[in-house]
């Protein structure tokens, strides 16, 4: 099983400015650690009814259902075995190893030119391939490339924008992810936070923003499209905001990732 990172503060520690994500404005979407998972099969394919509000979901269970928490009823499902992410009890934690991946139950679509975030907490099993946050399409994704240098996305067309640093992220360690779109004109920005060996604090990946205002589609989370570019490694909290959060925001929604799992 994938290793859980480290750096990892008890929620009941912190008193910081938020309360949760939903405390800033326009989130739409929140799938939160150990909070509104269910699993139908377990590791050896017989059925159950097992979920986190019961608390009896047990190691190797296969999730096929993942509540959002935001009030949109935007839900994550997978009812095929094999694309099932598993999960993990030591942590309570959804695994995407091996490149498992989540339909949202709506896409979400963004018009051209519209502002957004996403925001994304979880490890990277390895580097080895390219994994996604969230996509729809060969042609609309969130997601990192193979040796794990390049963060790239591809909205509304077949031209990637890539966020590129010489340093690569480590597998087994808790980073947290957010991409924005702002300003009304395309203006995209990658934001990291985390690490071990080299640790990040809200750094821009790649040392500048991007544009590109083409339209954008979201219908998966953990893969760019079904069952291409799944994500290796373990999701503990996955929100979008249907703007961008200011600087200011994205600190307190950081501090409060960093203290919730």
């Amino acid at each position: 099983m994938l290793g859980l990172g480290n750096g990892v503060t008890s929620a009941g520690n912190y008193s910081g400015g938020i309360s949760s994500p939903l405390d800033l404005p326009g989130c739409l979407l929140w799938f939160r650690h150990n909070t509104g998972v269910s699993a139908d099969l377990d590791l050896d394919e017989e059925a159950i009814d097992h979920s986190t509000a019961a608390g009896d979901m047990a190691d190797g269970d296969r999730i096929d259902g993942w509540l959002d928490q935001s009030g949109q009823s935007n839900h994550a499902t997978q009812d095929t075995f094999a694309d099932a992410p598993l999960w993990v009890a030591t942590g309570d934690i959804v695994n995407f190893a091996s490149g498992k991946y989540m339909d949202l139950t709506s896409n979400i679509v963004e018009g051209v030119n519209s502002n957004f975030t996403y925001a994304f907490r979880g490890t990277l099993q390895g580097i080895t391939t390219a994994m996604a946050f969230f996509g729809n399409s060969s042609t609309d994704f969130w997601r990192i490339q193979s040796g794990g240098k390049v963060i790239r996305t591809k909205i509304g067309g077949s031209t990637a924008k890539d966020f590129t640093e010489s340093t690569a992220l480590e597998a087994d360690v808790i980073y947290n992810f957010v991409l924005t779109r702002s300003g009304g004109n395309g203006t995209l920005e990658v934001r990291v936070d985390g690490g071990s060996s080299t640790v990040y604090s809200d750094h821009q990946w790649g040392g500048a923003t991007r544009t590109d205002a083409d339209a954008f589609t979201v219908s998966n989370l953990g893969s760019a499209a079904d069952d291409t570019a799944g994500w290796r490694g373990n999701i503990r909290q996955a929100i979008y905001y249907s703007d961008a959060l200011s600087s200011s925001d994205r600190t307190l929604l950081l501090e409060w990732l960093n203290n919730n799992n």
